[in-house]
């Protein structure tokens, strides 16, 4: 039996506070068959550039490449169901798999009615789920930007950092800690940049998930990590994983924060071996959430990046 229609947006309402300023833009929706609300951003004007996050951040950690890239790009972020400012679905209303992201990603490409190919950009779990709508549409992909993130395990005996570990292999502990006293959002505000965050920033990433009832979903996002064959999203990744070849020609950069606990460089190095004449840019004092570390020179890289992507030419390390 497939899960049922959404009852209520059960929108979130985040408190004000400075992180407003962090974050200019207006909230746009999009509603799924399913009844739920997509919020996403919808910034700037020219070739669109789509940009994918994961869990458990939400369009606010794009803000400062949204900020960069405006100008002279249309800038689309979505936040997936769930999280950030998109709708809470109800246990039984909404399957919280991969596929079930991809489907949702899909039908919001689609709702756009885009008359250009899309630049891509994926960080942590929005990897698979922007690179599975790419891979399934290499047509309408111009290029990639991959933040840290993964496709596959580096090793057949891998195992997950404790952390991860911790909130996805205890059962109704892990869904504990991480929905009723969000210390899995909280505890990636602290450990997840290499630089302290500022406050106004921790509060943005806390913003959207004040009430536990708006959490849940960061659980479910963990739980999803397909670490065997006997895993319902296992046959999804693997199919995004093989997917991932139909991009052999897209011009793509690889953007990494080498001192991430969760993607570490071995992960870079996969990427790398795949795609040997990306363009790649390894920061060593940035973390997973490696757009708090180096915005900067994310934004910069990237706009040269993108200015370039349309044209054929040799690996770079830049």
């Amino acid at each position: 039996m497939g899960a049922k229609k959404i009852k209520g947006p059960r929108l979130p309402r985040p408190p004000k506070g400075a992180w407003r300023k962090e974050y200019p833009f207006r909230s746009r929706y999009f509603e799924l068959q399913g009844g739920g609300l997509l919020h996403y951003l919808d910034e700037g004007v020219g070739p669109p550039v789509l940009m994918v996050h994961g869990n458990p951040t939400w369009s606010f950690m794009y803000r400062a490449l949204v900020k960069t890239l405006a100008p002279d790009y249309r800038c689309l972020v979505p936040d997936h169901l769930g999280l950030g400012l998109s709708s809470r679905p109800r246990s039984g209303e909404y399957g919280f798999r991969l596929a079930d992201r991809i489907n949702d990603l899909t039908a919001f490409m689609a709702s756009l009615k885009l008359t250009e190919p899309v630049h891509v950009v994926v960080h942590d779990w929005g990897g698979p789920i922007g690179l599975g709508w790419a891979g399934a549409n290499p047509d309408l992909v111009a290029s990639l930007i991959i933040f840290n993130t993964g496709l596959r395990l580096p090793s057949p005996d891998y195992a997950p950092p404790l952390v991860l570990g911790l909130f996805r292999n205890t059962g109704f502990l892990g869904q504990l800690l991480a929905n009723r006293f969000n210390l899995f959002l909280r505890g990636f505000t602290q450990v997840g940049s290499v630089r302290p965050m500022p406050p106004a920033v921790v509060e943005g990433f806390l913003a959207p998930y004040s009430l536990a009832f708006l959490r849940p979903a960061i659980g479910r996002f963990v739980k999803d990590i397909p670490l065997a064959p006997n895993h319902p999203s296992f046959s999804a990744l693997n199919r995004v994983d093989q997917d991932f070849d139909r991009l052999a020609k897209t011009p793509t950069l690889l953007v990494w924060g080498l001192a991430d606990f969760v993607f570490s460089p071995v992960f870079l190095a996969d990427f790398k071996a795949r795609r040997p004449k990306a363009s790649v840019l390894a920061l060593p004092r940035a973390g997973h959430l490696l757009l708090e570390d180096e915005p900067v020179k994310i934004g910069a890289t990237a706009r040269q990046f993108l200015s370039q992507a349309r044209r054929p030419g040799e690996s770079e390390v830049l």
